[in-house]
């Protein structure tokens, strides 16, 4: 007895102190892989969140608000971390006026907290070519001179460095001691570097004094919904509370939620991006389409942020420059993707023939269809959609009734059965009367079990004119392969669903940081300007997993190379790390 007592003990204590955790109030800091960004360019962030603790290593969400120097909101952005950091990034608009950004962090309990510590600002500077010719710079190297944090604990060794164009660069960043790192690693080109307005050792404010004015009512993290069922003589035991999480591109997320003795439900760990469709079903034993009202709210501010901002620390940063209008500073970054590889657009059939066919039926002379259009199911069978679409080839239905096999009713009533109520299709490629082969997912089928795919679960068809020379003997006379739907495809609820929809707000998905690999000469053949060599937003690393590499390649003109370190441990203790290489 005296055992269990104690254990109890224990374990209330452990709960007491993981919510007293999950409560503390925190302080935000974010790295960028550049100082200085051009329009059309985009910002590569990563947000650390730590409270007098150390590294909040609970998830949490964080909002981040973009404003141009006016203070009218560009954008509104969710972000949800994992082990105290997230990934965060901003595309500069192409056309964009203003020299500088406004990037404000915070949370739902920062907004509880004194003023200095509800928002978390920082300015992003915009190159604007005319102003920098026009205007006197200063040195900020002078001005403003960056402490350097020596950290016994993190080993940085280099294993091969080349400066030539396109030349390979590998490094190990080493864990020495037990704590648990989370890291972030810029390596930019040093001709074009500037001087980072921010830096971690500087810029990130000590939680100790971030008091939180007023308690919050819930933990802000995942995406979560709470509601309530309105039911005259509501008894939970007998009802059951189904819901559905519809994402374009992805399988729904179905699970029973469970009711409280007043109604109440609360539906959380959701993760997903941009929006999604949540339904819900209300069984109710003995009792068929039961009726409800219902009422729920979205927690957290994923939806709503202020059109306008004043209240800025910062009202009109000034940019110092360390480079003299050289042509490195002017120079107009390309898109990332037009940097690494040369590429187009792709078509919805060029996407569908990429992720289905593979083998003799990728290419081929062949016509393609998409089946995931919503015109697509108003045909009886896929023999019917294709009717008329394919230049030589003809689709005709021949009826049980019109054969000459015809014995008697029953007989015929049989015939129709097998073949379909809309009869047997035949084809036919111009004057040729032979028979084409039929696959489905490239394994050989007869025509009839094509007759009962629904139309619904096709998601590709491609017609190849003869001669076909993917099957087993050849199909001389041409070949119908037809593809299903894998499940990872867009999904949405029907129409008269019995389910009650509405939309939620999801995560703002991230762009990743493009590196081009040049192993191969085809890929050496482009022009690489790269300010930003390297951009590993999130490095983990402990006594379990202590090594890290990292592979990175030169652009087609440095040689030199600043790279930039900057993390937290778990106790909550800063680390930047900056050297050049040359």
């Amino acid at each position: 007895m005296r055992f269990k007592f104690l254990y109890t003990w224990l374990l209330v204590l452990i709960v007491l102190n993981t919510n007293a955790q999950l409560n503390l109030p925190v302080t935000l800091y974010a790295q960028h892989n550049q100082s200085m960004f051009n329009a059309g360019e985009r910002v590569y962030s990563k947000i650390y969140v730590r409270s007098s603790k150390g590294l909040h290593m609970q998830p949490l969400n964080i909002y981040v608000d973009w404003y141009n120097p006016e203070g009218s909101l560009l954008t509104h952005q969710i972000y949800l971390t994992k082990f105290g950091g997230a990934e965060a990034g901003f595309e500069v608009p192409v056309d964009y006026p203003f020299s500088f950004l406004r990037m404000r962090m915070y949370t739902a309990g920062s907004l509880k907290q004194s003023s200095d510590f509800q928002f978390f600002d920082q300015v992003v500077f915009v190159n604007q070519q005319q102003n920098l010719r026009s205007k006197q710079l200063v040195d900020s190297a002078l001005i403003n001179p960056i402490p350097i944090q020596s950290d016994e604990s993190i080993v940085v060794k280099k294993v091969v460095s080349s400066f030539n164009a396109k030349g390979r660069n590998e490094w190990v960043i080493e864990n020495k001691g037990k704590d648990f790192l989370n890291l972030s690693i810029s390596v930019a080109e040093e001709e074009s570097f500037e001087f980072p307005k921010y830096t971690i050792l500087q810029h990130f404010k000590s939680p100790i004094s971030a008091n939180q004015q007023l308690k919050t009512d819930y933990y802000d993290a995942f995406v979560q919904v709470k509601g309530i069922l309105k039911m005259p003589d509501l008894n939970p035991s007998n009802a059951s509370l189904v819901f559905s999480l519809f994402k374009r591109g992805q399988m729904p997320i179905i699970d029973q939620v469970p009711l409280g003795s007043d109604g109440s439900f609360s539906i959380d760990r959701l993760i997903f991006t941009d929006s999604a469709q949540l339904s819900l079903q209300l069984d109710y034993k003995g009792k068929r389409n039961q009726k409800f009202e219902l009422s729920y709210q979205q927690l957290g501010l994923f939806k709503t942020a202020p059109l306008y901002a004043f209240n800025f620390y910062d009202s009109i940063p000034v940019f110092y420059s360390r480079l003299k209008n050289t042509n490195w500073m002017n120079y107009q970054k390309q898109d990332d993707n037009e940097v690494v590889v040369y590429t187009k657009t792709k078509s919805a059939l060029e996407i569908l023939e990429e992720k289905y066919t593979t083998g003799l039926f990728k290419g081929g002379d062949a016509v393609d269809f998409n089946m995931m259009l919503p015109t697509v199911r108003s045909f009886p069978t896929l023999f019917h959609f294709l009717q008329g679409k394919v230049p030589g080839l003809q689709i005709f239905f021949q009826s049980a009734t019109s054969t000459q096999a015809m014995d008697s009713a029953v007989t015929a009533g049989r015939k129709e059965e097998e073949s379909g109520i809309f009869g047997t299709p035949k084809f036919s490629w111009r004057s040729s009367q032979d028979q084409i082969k039929f696959f489905l997912n490239q394994v050989p089928v007869s025509v009839d079990a094509l007759l009962q795919l629904p139309m619904a679960d096709i998601a590709y068809i491609k017609v190849f004119r003869p001669p076909f020379l993917g099957a087993g003997m050849g199909a001389p006379n041409g070949a119908i392969a037809v593809y299903t739907k894998q499940g990872d495809e867009a999904d949405f609820v029907p129409k008269k669903s019995k389910l009650t929809g509405f939309m939620l707000y999801g995560y703002t998905n991230p762009i990743s940081f493009l590196s081009p690999d040049y192993s191969t000469e085809k890929r050496r053949a482009v022009i690489d300007k790269r300010k930003t060599l390297l951009w590993v937003p999130t490095i983990h690393l402990n006594h379990d997993k202590p090594n890290q590499g990292i592979v990175y390649y030169n652009n087609d003109r440095s040689k030199k190379h600043r790279i930039i370190l900057e993390g937290v441990k778990q106790n909550g203790e800063l680390i930047r790390k900056e050297w050049i290489v040359e």
